[in-house]
């Protein structure tokens, strides 16, 4: 456990940290003044847009965000980070790499790795771009940190790149941290004694130049070097002993625990068990302290976020009653142009709607006239069908039949001497007879007038199955069912004219009818494996129609369902009422 503690406090004892300007922004976060800072940021932001001073907008809408990072509410840090982004984008300010860093830092700071690794990158490439040394410092330390943080490789090309440009601007405080960091790399690749080499150089420069934070880090790091390379627990106890007597005033309560416990380490191992008992005492307090600051801190942290969304909201109050009172005569002329505007926008739509329902309504006459047109030619197509077979039938073919029975009895006295003449004339009132039984039967089927719709359909499907293509038929009580004449005849003629399109046009190999009576309905599907057709697309050269087939079921008060597709064969559903006889 305290090794542990130990090498994290070496690894991120380095962080550095931008020289800011001193102004009342400062004096109130260093007297924690967060409300008093926060409403400053806001008004100096103010003025600096007003004032199109963006580069002063970004600078301190950066620390403004800071100052929302201490309160750990990062949401409102992001989102006063984001708006200066798009203001620096928008106008071409060379501050996109400092807030980009500073949205990276955000997103690490909440765990966040991936989109911190995002950001950081982001930031590197503009920063190169836009040869900003000073945030690029900012950049490559945090890449090496997350890099060092997952045990990544690349974290030492990082940590070269941050001492270059240390070297560059001369940081003198920048060198020696990272002079730790190179310690706190050396050290996770178990290379002590180039480790020390970069520890002593971060101390010796600390020194010369009197940065405390610097050499209290490096001194820590020199204890941890002390009991975990040399095992040399007196020299780290005396070095820890140093640092919590030198720079007593430079310590917070959250160093002093790392001391005590480390402390107590090294005395363990020394067997100075008396020194090691009073440093776990002093650990436990100074512990019990951190709580309580921590505690403290949290409910100061509360607070202060409600006196901020306080003020934020009376501020909010206040501009609401200002805009309103600027704002209520315009509301009044806006009223009144927005009710004229209505006024000629609704007139304008009554007026569209009017012609619109006008010429639905003419579109809705032209299609009922179309389809009355339709209806009204199969039904005179279907009433001649029905009488010429009949005068075929009851007239032309009885009279054909009878002049036949006399050509027959005359023969009968004429055994040994028939004219030629006479046998030829019977010959063909034979064949008359049957070509006009034939066409009788082909414009109304016996089997439909005799057996009913059942045996039609069967008989029809037999008949147009070849070696090309078989069709099937099945029912669910039919058999023995009659329908009224005239209902009947007309499915059976929808049938046909759909079989008839089946052998035709999609060259399908199987088709198959069903029918079937439910609820005082006939539920009819005619199946094919043929090639299919768009039915989005209209049809050309299809005999009957689909356009026709659908009139003639609209006419039934049925409806029909088509479904098919290229190369998938198609569907057609039809449901009608049924009419009894």
């Amino acid at each position: 456990m305290h090794k542990y503690i130990l090498f994290i406090s070496c690894l991120f004892s380095s962080l550095f940290f931008a020289q800011s300007k001193v102004d009342s922004l400062d004096y109130y976060r260093d007297k924690n003044e967060l409300i008093k800072a926060l409403n400053y940021a806001k008004t100096k932001s103010e003025s600096h847009l007003k004032n199109k001073k963006f580069k002063e907008y970004c600078e301190i809408c950066i620390r403004k965000a800071q100052i929302y990072g201490t309160l750990n509410d990062h949401d409102k840090s992001l989102k006063t980070l984001f708006n200066a982004l798009s203001i620096a984008e928008k106008n071409k300010i060379k501050k996109k790499t400092e807030i980009i860093e500073q949205i990276g830092t955000r997103y690490s700071i909440v765990n966040d790795t991936i989109r911190a690794f995002k950001y950081y990158y982001k930031a590197k490439k503009i920063g190169m771009h836009e040869k900003d040394t000073l945030a690029l410092i900012h950049v490559y330390h945090n890449l090496f940190r997350l890099h060092t943080a997952k045990k990544l490789d690349s974290s030492y090309y990082y940590l070269e790149k941050k001492v270059k440009l240390d070297k560059t601007v001369n940081s003198v405080s920048g060198l020696c941290f990272s002079y730790n960091n190179y310690f706190a790399y050396y050290t996770l690749k178990d290379d002590y004694e180039t480790a020390i080499k970069y520890l002593d150089s971060s101390y010796t420069l600390a020194l010369k130049h009197n940065i405390k934070k610097s050499i209290i880090s490096s001194l820590s790091n020199y204890g941890y070097y002390y009991m975990v390379y040399q095992k040399d627990f007196k020299k780290g106890a005396e070095t820890y002993e140093k640092i919590k007597t030198d720079f007593k005033d430079d310590l917070n309560t959250s160093d002093y625990l790392d001391l005590y416990l480390n402390l107590v380490y090294a005395y363990e191992q020394m067997g100075d068990y008396k020194r090691a008992n009073l440093n776990s005492t002093m650990a436990f307090e100074t512990n019990q302290k951190l709580n309580n600051e921590n505690l403290s801190d949290k409910i100061r942290e509360i607070e202060t976020k409600y006196n901020i969304e306080k003020v934020e909201n009376e501020f909010k109050e206040k501009a609401h009653q200002l805009e309103e009172k600027q704002s209520r005569n315009r509301k009044i002329i806006f009223i009144f142009v927005a009710l004229f505007g209505f006024s000629l926008i609704l007139f304008y739509f009554f007026y569209q709607n009017l012609q619109l329902k006008q010429r639905n309504k003419i579109k809705e006459i032209d299609s009922e006239i179309q389809e009355n047109i339709i209806n009204a030619s199969i039904d005179g197509q279907e009433i001649e069908r029905k009488k010429l077979a009949e005068v075929l039938h009851d007239n032309i073919s009885a009279l054909l039949s009878s002049a036949g029975l006399h050509l027959s009895a005359f023969l009968v006295g004429q055994k040994e001497n028939v004219p030629e003449e006479i046998s030829k004339a019977r010959s063909l009132l034979k064949e008359a007879h049957d070509k006009v039984r034939d066409l009788s039967h082909e414009l109304i089927p016996p089997v439909l007038a005799k057996l009913g719709l059942y045996h039609a359909v069967q008989d029809m499907c037999e008949k147009n199955s070849n070696s090309m293509i078989q069709f099937s038929f099945t029912n669910k009580g039919l058999k023995m069912k009659r329908y009224q004449e005239d209902f009947e005849l007309k499915v059976f003629f929808i049938l046909t004219e759909l079989v008839n399109n089946i052998v035709k046009h999609s060259q399908a190999t199987n088709g198959e009818i069903s029918i079937e009576e439910k609820n005082q309905t006939l539920h009819i599907k005619i199946i094919d494996n043929g090639k299919g057709f768009d039915t989005a697309k209209p049809l050309q050269n299809d005999g009957f129609g689909l356009t026709q087939i659908k009139a003639r079921i609209k006419n039934l008060k049925g409806k029909i369902l088509l479904q098919s597709a290229t190369n998938e064969g198609t569907k057609i559903s039809i449901t009608l009422p049924i009419v009894e006889r």
